[in-house]
């Protein structure tokens, strides 16, 4: 049995250039839309309208962030997932393995088909238990 390649564990990159730049601009934004255009009186709809893409852009920025953050999290816990599954079936295999090894080391030329029949027997119990498993897990 040949061991499967370990995935790419590096993390997500967050891409802080896009989070900072949304996080200054929405922040301009708000500011000029509060103390810059009031003050010149009859541009309260233009405030208003810059205040609301401020306010978008801080969100963007922070939704940009919480979703390299989330993603990163669900591909953690997606490996480790794997991982322990995939370590549960190997340790079943080396137990169907180590079994019929055992079964076979004491095989004669009169119980061969006897060994045979004993053989089918452990590996279609062992499909079966891994196809119940696998059906009562989803």
């Amino acid at each position: 049995m040949t061991p499967t390649p370990t995935p790419n564990t590096s993390p997500v990159r967050i891409r802080w250039g896009w989070f900072v730049t949304c996080i200054v601009l929405g922040l301009a934004a708000i500011t000029i839309g509060a103390f810059a255009i009031p003050a010149a009186g009859r541009w309260d709809y233009f405030a208003g309208v810059l205040a609301n893409i401020g306010t978008t852009l801080l969100l963007v920025g922070v939704v940009l962030l919480l979703e390299r953050r989330i993603i990163d999290t669900a591909v953690r816990v997606v490996r480790t997932a794997s991982q322990q599954t995939n370590e549960a079936i190997r340790t079943q295999i080396r137990d169907l393995e180590d079994r019929l090894a055992t079964e076979w080391q004491s095989a004669t030329a009169e119980n061969v088909a006897e060994k045979k029949a004993r053989t089918t027997r452990l590996t279609e119990e062992f499909t079966k238990r891994i196809v119940d498993e696998t059906k009562r897990d989803e």
